[in-house]
């Protein structure tokens, strides 16, 4: 008889960043976390210290990587945190930067594509974002088979891409689902059966951050 065995998987997205607070569009560059996003992965990491965690696999930009950090030194034991650009955001070209409306404003056309299509087309001179599902789906297929208890903490794109995929659904039910900073969102793979979301978007721990 095979060993029952469960991937646990817990989904992070990374800390507020200014460019949050104000509502610009990050994708790939490089914004840093701001205090408040600090200590909302320090939150989340006294929430996840007694979580035996085998490993953190976080995207590459700074923002993912320092949340990532932060949670691993609160750890009880030392756990690897590994780099994967395949979890990095979308990278959504001459849009980054800008508000909803500077984009509706300077590029209507490509904009009014995008909402069009439920947010899965391409930014104007970024990356489709099927190409996101694709390299994102690929990882996280990999990374389930390790059979251990993981987190992963990435970005928002990702994110959604991640659980579409989890659950067989279509790119285009992506924006059904909304993941804040800092929250945990958590699936199971037990060995043989179907994926369980047993916790999603929950920011029980950010209570009382201003």
């Amino acid at each position: 008889m095979r060993r029952c065995t469960i991937s646990i998987i817990y989904l992070i997205r990374h800390g507020e960043t200014d460019w949050n607070q104000d509502k610009r569009i990050q994708g790939q560059t490089d914004i840093p976390l701001n205090k408040r996003g600090r200590q909302q992965a320090e939150a989340l990491a006294e929430r996840m210290a007694s979580v035996p965690l085998d490993m953190i696999y976080t995207s590459d930009l700074g923002r993912a990587h320092e949340t990532a950090r932060i949670i691993a030194a609160a750890q009880l034991r030392e756990v690897p945190v590994i780099a994967m650009p395949e979890l990095r955001e979308c990278n959504y070209g001459l849009w980054e930067g800008l508000t909803h409306d500077e984009i509706a404003h300077r590029f209507a056309e490509d904009w009014d594509d995008w909402i069009r299509r439920g947010g899965v087309g391409k930014p104007t001179g970024g990356e489709n974002y099927i190409t996101l599902v694709r390299r994102s789906g690929r990882l996280f297929d990999a990374l389930v088979k390790e059979e251990k208890t993981l987190l992963i903490s990435t970005h928002l794109g990702p994110l959604r891409a991640i659980i579409c995929h989890t659950l067989g659904l279509e790119p285009s039910f992506l924006n059904r689902f909304w993941v804040t900073n800092c929250s945990l969102s958590t699936l199971k793979y037990p060995t043989g059966d179907r994926p369980q979301i047993t916790l999603l978007n929950d920011t029980c721990h950010l209570d009382g951050i201003a």
